[in-house]
């Protein structure tokens, strides 16, 4: 189970908002170090100066001054003075670094004896106002107020602030991301077609400068490619070509030997010229491109039972095992290329019969070339696959150019498939190939 993800995206997100949640709470530090605590203390201390003025005031008044100026008080600044009673249910307020304060600064104007209270009816609300106990003369008052007095709640804020910036930083993520990531969702679809032997439109060179370099370097990759391709293909048929006059041309003077000399010796003349044009031709079907012919649906085991007519016309020994395969979109005349050579290293190298299977599994349609031959070691696999390869001493033929394999994987890869090259059950080689349906 992978921790962290490894997309772009989501990397990308994950250090925005740790980077931001970072910010965010460097900022908190910093707002109520240097701004919100400084506050608070100067509006307790301007509080606490307010309630020494009051109960001056009181001190000076009579009855009717005072009635007058606690309802004056009340209307204009919220602070609620009642006489002290008896029965009043008061109790020790929390102690929150204000109200802590609050309560030194009060103690140090009215002396020791001085408290910070909530009312216990109060106690359900939220913010419950605070009460205070001022001697007034020869009477006290309860001097009610809101906790806003000395408090400050920037939670909200902070709390709206950082959500408000997180849906932000996500929003721009997305937006950052998705415009490098579509350039490079599409220069990878066509890396990808490019590697299995197609030809991909043109990349877009859109997007940053680094995106656009890196596209425009793939476009001039892809044309060099196709270019040393092409050159290969002109090489590979213009040799083919100018040998098939002089081959054609010996092939003539052998058969007219007939008689001149050994039997033996011409038949093994011509069985060597007839190796040499066998040759030629996988030089040609290596030089073409499969990719440049269109799609079409075809039926696996119809294509195959058609291959195997025409093996067993040239006098190879094939046996079928054809099963209910769907139609798959293919390259009839690569596939077809691609059966035959199985079906003629399978007749070289195997010797017998040969058996031809297909099959459908779960997603994928496989087709089976199968011999008893003497099977090609596992580590020689890879390297078989490889154009102009050849083990002799791992199958027991001596003619081909090493192309056959080449040619069959090359086409496999260009449909989205892959050819596995299995010993078989009992002795012998299985050639599979798989294609996704």
């Amino acid at each position: 189970m992978k921790l962290f993800p490894s997309s772009l995206l989501w990397r990308t997100l994950i250090v925005v908002t740790a980077a931001l949640v970072l910010s965010q709470a460097t900022a908190v530090y910093l707002l109520q170090e240097y701004v919100t605590k400084p506050r608070v203390t100067a509006a307790i201390r301007h509080f606490v100066s307010h309630l020494k003025t009051i109960n001056a005031a009181l001190q000076t008044m009579g009855p009717e001054q005072q009635q007058a100026f606690l309802v004056r008080i009340a209307e204009q600044e919220g602070i609620r003075i009642l006489p002290e009673r008896g029965a009043d249910r008061m109790q020790p307020a929390t102690d929150p670094p204000s109200v802590q304060l609050f309560r030194e600064r009060i103690q140090d104007a009215f002396g020791p004896q001085a408290e910070v209270y909530v009312r216990g009816a109060d106690l359900a609300v939220a913010r419950p106002r605070l009460w205070v106990k001022l001697p007034s003369g020869a009477r006290e008052y309860w001097v009610s107020f809101p906790r806003g007095r000395i408090e400050r709640d920037p939670a909200t804020a902070f709390l709206t602030w950082g959500a408000v910036s997180l849906v932000l930083a996500i929003i721009a993520t997305f937006f950052i991301v998705w415009r490098l990531n579509r350039p490079l969702a599409e220069l990878a679809r066509a890396a990808v077609k490019l590697g299995r032997g197609g030809v991909p439109p043109p990349v877009a060179e859109t997007g940053p400068s680094e995106i656009r370099a890196v596209a425009r370097a793939f476009n001039q990759m892809k044309d060099d490619l196709q270019e040393s391709q092409r050159e290969r293909a002109t090489f590979l048929a213009g040799i083919s070509h100018d040998l098939r006059t002089p081959l054609s041309r010996m092939r003539l003077e052998v058969e007219m030997l007939e008689g001149k000399v050994d039997a033996v010796a011409q038949r093994g003349m011509v069985d060597d010229l007839d190796d040499m044009n066998a040759i030629i031709d996988q030089f040609i079907d290596f030089s073409r491109s499969e990719a440049a012919e269109p799609l079409a649906p075809v039926n696996l085991s119809e294509l195959a039972h058609a291959c195997a007519e025409r093996a067993a016309r040239s006098g190879v020994q094939v046996r079928t095992e054809l099963g209910q395969v769907p139609e798959l979109s293919l390259r009839p005349l690569a596939m077809q290329r691609l059966v035959d050579n199985l079906l003629g290293n399978a007749a070289r190298h195997g010797g017998g019969e040969v058996t031809l299977r297909t099959t459908l599994e779960d997603a994928s349609a496989s087709l089976s070339v199968l011999d008893r031959g003497p099977g090609i070691p596992e580590k020689l696999v890879d390297h078989l696959k490889q154009p102009f390869t050849r083990r002799d001493e791992a199958r027991s033929g001596t003619s081909g150019a090493g192309l056959g394999l080449a040619i069959a994987n090359r086409v496999a890869t260009l449909h989205g498939g892959r050819l596995d090259l299995l010993p078989r059950t009992g002795g012998g080689l299985e050639a599979r190939l798989t294609l996704p349906v």
